[in-house]
């Protein structure tokens, strides 16, 4: 006969997540940022090179290179000597990203290569204040376990690992999802989550510990 171990061994952890879920309230889910991790600060936009450049420039810089990408063949000399994509005299590539052939004045190559060495710093995420949340996730009370499971994955504490444990973990401001699924093996155990050092969510030791949180 199958036993409730074997029921959390054989069955995936978003599975067995739903079929406990419905009996843990959960708090309201944080805002992500408007436009995912790549969300530009006030006032920058997504250049558009390309498809998926979302290096930050300002509304007229990324007008500017729509322009430039409507023209493709603009500025170009094929005798100039660097193949079919030469430039004319006084243009150079782009070179906003690899392979990028548009050919531009000198300081408007320039520009977008200061764009491309800024981009992380001109990122909501990485503005002060705003970086990853210290997580820790606990199992409390006593006993063994068949395996501990969180969220964000980080590997699953293997079977016979001892109460009470603890895992730390850095998470992104994008990630809003967290939890601690226990697996009972002997004894009985709780679990809580913790962020920044303040509890968001506790169980007390007995079946089924499970934890989750929406941040």
């Amino acid at each position: 006969m199958a036993t409730k171990a074997d029921f959390w061994k054989l069955t995936p952890l978003p599975i067995a997540v739903a079929a406990i879920a419905t009996a843990i309230p959960a708090p309201a889910v944080a805002a992500p940022l408007p436009y995912g991790p790549d969300t530009c600060i006030s006032g920058l936009v997504w250049r558009e090179a390309r498809a998926g450049d979302t290096v930050c420039v300002t509304p007229a810089f990324r007008q500017r290179t729509a322009l430039e990408n409507s023209t493709p063949g603009a500025n170009k000399n094929p005798n100039a000597g660097s193949g079919p994509e030469s430039c004319s005299q006084g243009y150079v590539w782009r070179e906003a990203f690899d392979g990028d052939t548009i050919c531009v004045t000198p300081d408007i190559r320039a520009e977008n290569k200061a764009a491309n060495a800024n981009a992380q710093a001109n990122y909501q995420r990485n503005q002060p204040g705003a970086g990853g949340a210290d997580v820790v996730f606990e199992v409390t009370g006593g006993g063994t376990v068949y395996s501990i499971n969180t969220d964000p994955d980080q590997g699953t504490a293997p079977e016979d690992t001892a109460a009470p444990w603890s895992r730390r973990a850095t998470v992104a401001p994008d990630v809003h999802l967290l939890q601690v699924v226990v697996v009972t093996k002997t004894g009985m155990q709780g679990c809580r989550i913790s962020i920044d050092g303040r509890v968001v969510v506790e169980q007390p030791p007995g079946m089924a510990a499970h934890c989750i949180y929406n941040r």
